[in-house]
């Protein structure tokens, strides 16, 4: 065994934060009553920081009254059906600024209240006070937005399996202790104890999960499980492997981000932090905060002179008062947002403001955060008068100009090693987005092999995207990738393809491991969607027309899924059930245009000339902008003989696409329909100065020139 003692428990099992005090008193003493130590508590005089000496709070029209009942907590509010009921208070749910409360439902669920306890103003309050959510949506507090078993278990106590049976929709969810204890971050602890109870001088101790010898890069990993915006793919975090063999992280993707890499929506810091130079330079988390208590180390900008020179914290560098808020550091590299209400959190991209950008494509910037009687344009040339016209190369200039139309520069980003792995990746999932040729598939085969695991995984979910089966021998090893998601990522292209490759058993496995996440996420109307894909590729209709329909009665304003399911009942011939589908996404969505474009089709496929022109017209005039909804309403005017309208479609769209040889081929050919020869003629001689050698168009222009 070379010196390395044998245990007879060969199965890690939990401790508990108590086991652990025994020896590591001071970093128990640190822990305890942190964030991490409130993370969950059972519901008591002790716990509780909320008034309930019956007291009404009125959010949106909905009631709650927090009262008190044969000692123990209640409130009475509107439930799932719309109706007010009490409802007991069985846990705590964190501590500061806010408290929220959960509560005991049928089949295991937990659900966590919509009105929390502001802890720092003393007061109740809505953590969505801008949505009037109804008692049937997903966003409900009684519904699976709220669901403590799939939304807050995993990183708010410790070893969470969520044990969800989806036969019965029934959870069954376990954990070792309550909160978040040591075993949350140092895993398993009963062979460490066993160890220190028995010494034996020929052998080591067990490594922790965790601990003081992880690398920074390592650390930052480790704490993304829970300080990640990102989706689960096996049942439960068994403190092994990589952080992608268990997650699947969010990339910078709108509206999740900002289309620069900002923060928008709740990411709680792991993406935004990888952005950072800070990060490439091997600081981690706890170079800045202390890893027991989790305050800062020190306060305001004497935390960032530890590493940064003085002269940053001078009127030269940052040109505001000393000792004033534009002085300190995190005002200008660290912004923030207020999330759930009350709660601020600061961006860890650590960025420069950039308020040329903010003029150029309307991102935010710290500079117009403060200084809001000022204009973006005063801000931009206030820097550019102190550090120059120029600045430094940043992966924000692709990603924005490929969100202006500029796809180009997303193969750029890519391609440069220099720039964090995380925004490679989200530009190679951007640049997949559209419908790539031979060429250029081929230009991102290299990728399958990048020395980053998130860029090779969106490299293999390129040619998933694509459905092209020519690249399976190139995607085959990847079955076996070290990394499981990847692995997952590649089994899920040969699902997509209908294709076995020659290694039939590590598709097999890699399989396996794709199932584990689809059951993982079956509780999610986007789980269901993708357990739908799924059947679908492999051909089982019916399957995929039952988890479909098991993600709208999750979610029924889960209009990704209603889409889809519209495709597949006009597949089988289902043209009411189609339009009906359509129709509700209209009333639930009456500004997107996808659905009033494919409605407009079915309109005509069904020969409703009148309302395929409704329709279609209502396309062109709704987000996002959908050009094939211009060409095909333009068609369709021709269709009916409205040739003049139908030019005025295509000026509109060519405004968007003034290249497009099809928009201004189909202009040309309202034109002739309208007898405006001379038109027609101006119209055929930029088809040519596109196309010189068509000889479709030479012929036109040669049956023109005797009518002008």
């Amino acid at each position: 065994m070379d010196g390395i003692q044998s245990y007879t428990t060969t199965d890690p099992q939990f401790v508990g934060s108590e086991t652990c005090k025994t020896c590591h008193e001071k970093q128990y003493s640190d822990w305890k009553d942190s964030h991490h130590d409130q993370a969950m508590k059972v519901a008591d005089s002790t716990s509780i920081l909320g008034d309930f000496n019956n007291v009404l709070f009125t959010s949106n029209g909905v009631k709650s009254t927090f009262f008190r009942k044969d000692n123990e907590y209640y409130v009475n509010t509107e439930g799932a059906d719309g109706q007010y009921h009490d409802y007991q208070i069985a846990y705590t749910f964190g501590v500061v600024p806010l408290q929220q409360y959960i509560v005991r439902f049928p089949k295991g669920q937990l659900q966590c209240l919509q009105t929390a306890w502001d802890s720092e103003q003393n007061t109740w309050f809505d953590l969505q006070p801008d949505l009037e959510i109804q008692h049937d949506e997903w966003l409900h507090w009684t519904a699976g937005g709220m669901r403590w078993n799939a939304m807050c278990a995993d990183c708010h106590s410790t070893n969470v399996h969520k044990n969800y049976d989806l036969s019965s929709g029934a959870y069954e969810t376990t954990y070792s202790e309550i909160n978040v204890g040591c075993e949350a971050c140092h895993g398993p602890g009963n062979l460490h104890i066993e160890f220190y109870q028995n010494p034996n001088s020929n052998s080591s101790s067990p490594k922790m999960y965790m601990d003081t010898s992880t690398s920074s890069v390592d650390l930052v990993d480790k704490c993304a499980r829970c300080h990640s915006r990102r989706s689960q793919i096996t049942k439960y975090f068994n403190y092994q492997g990589h952080f992608l063999d268990h997650y699947r992280p969010s990339l910078l993707i709108d509206p999740i981000y900002e289309i620069d890499g900002q923060i928008r929506d709740e990411d709680y810091v792991y993406s935004s932090f990888i952005q950072s130079k800070m990060y490439h330079n091997g600081v981690s988390c706890k170079d800045c905060h202390d890893v027991h208590s989790l305050k800062l180390k020190q306060s305001g900008n004497v935390l960032c002179l530890t590493c940064h020179d003085s002269r940053y914290d001078k009127p030269s560098h940052h040109f505001h008062d000393l000792d004033s808020e534009g002085s300190e550091c995190i005002n200008c590299h660290m912004p923030g947002k207020v999330y759930m209400g009350n709660d601020f959190r600061r961006d860890h991209s650590f960025r420069v403001p950039r308020p040329d950008q903010t003029v150029k494509y309307g991102t935010p910037n710290a500079c117009s955060g403060c200084h809001e009687d000022k204009s973006p344009e005063w801000a931009r040339d206030f820097i550019r008068s102190k550090y120059g016209p120029e600045r430094p190369s940043h992966f924000s200039d692709h990603l924005m100009a490929a969100y202006h139309g500029d796809n180009a520069s997303l193969y750029d980003l890519l391609n440069n090693g220099d720039y964090p792995e995380i925004a490679r990746a989200t530009a190679l999932s951007q640049y997949s987005n559209q419908p790539l040729i031979s060429e250029e598939l081929v230009s991102i085969t290299k990728f399958l092999q990048d020395t980053s695991d998130l860029v090779r995984n969106e490299a293999v979910l390129a040619f998933d995207k694509s459905g092209n089966a020519d690249f399976s021998s190139r995607i085959e090893p990847l079955l076996h990738d070290s990394i499981r998601l990847i692995r997952i990522s590649a089994a899920r292209y040969f699902n997509t393809i209908s294709k076995d490759p020659e290694a039939k058993l590590d598709l097999e496995m890699a399989e396996n491991e794709y199932l584990v996440e689809l059951e993982m996420n079956a509780d999610f109307a986007f789980g269901q969607h993708q357990i739908a894909l799924y059947q679908q590729a492999k051909g089982n209709d019916e399957l995929a027309q039952r988890a479909y329909e098991k993600a709208l009665e999750i979610d029924n304003y889960y209009n990704t899924t209603r889409m889809n399911l519209a495709l597949l009942l006009y597949g089988q011939g289902d043209v009411h059930g189609t339009e009906a589908l359509y129709l509700k996404v209209i009333e639930q969505e009456p500004d997107f245009s996808h659905s009033y474009y494919m409605l407009g089709l079915l309109y005509h496929e069904t020969g409703d000339h009148e309302r395929a022109l409704e329709y279609l017209a209502g396309a062109c005039e709704r987000e996002p902008v959908n050009l094939r909804a211009f060409y095909n309403y333009a068609l369709k005017l021709q269709e009916v003989g409205r040739n003049k309208e139908s030019i005025s479609v295509m000026d509109r769209a060519l405004q968007l696409d003034p290249d497009s040889e099809s928009f201004l081929y189909l202009k040309l050919i309202g034109q002739f329909n309208d007898k405006q020869f001379s038109a027609s003629y101006s119209t055929c001689l930029k088809l040519l100065e596109i196309a010189p050698n068509n000889a479709n168009y030479k012929q036109i222009l040669e049956s023109l020139t005797p009518r002008i």
